[in-house]
């Protein structure tokens, strides 16, 4: 998905963290329905936050109450002390 560059503005910086939010949720709700991974059979998006070094993470993975979720299936937005914001899905 790729990385910008430091902002303009705090409410630049908002806007485009929550438009990489949601481009995450898209690819990532996207990837769960080809597995056969869908919300009407109890399937969600968790959304957690770590902080590691000098970036903060809001991490996406596919969860469900009673099976287990697939490895390796998650997408990562994360933004930096300087501004710059990368998010990453895989697979």
């Amino acid at each position: 998905m790729g990385m910008v560059g430091p902002m303009g503005t705090e409410t630049d910086l908002a806007q485009t963290f929550a438009a990489r939010c949601a481009q995450a949720r898209a690819y990532l709700r996207n990837e769960m329905n080809q597995r056969g991974l869908r919300e009407k059979d109890g399937w969600r998006i968790a959304e957690t936050i770590r902080a590691i070094g000098t970036r903060t993470e809001l991490v996406m993975r596919p969860i469900h109450l009673h099976l287990p979720a697939p490895d390796g299936l998650e997408c990562v937005v994360e933004i930096d002390e300087d501004e710059t914001i990368e998010s990453n899905c895989t697979p």
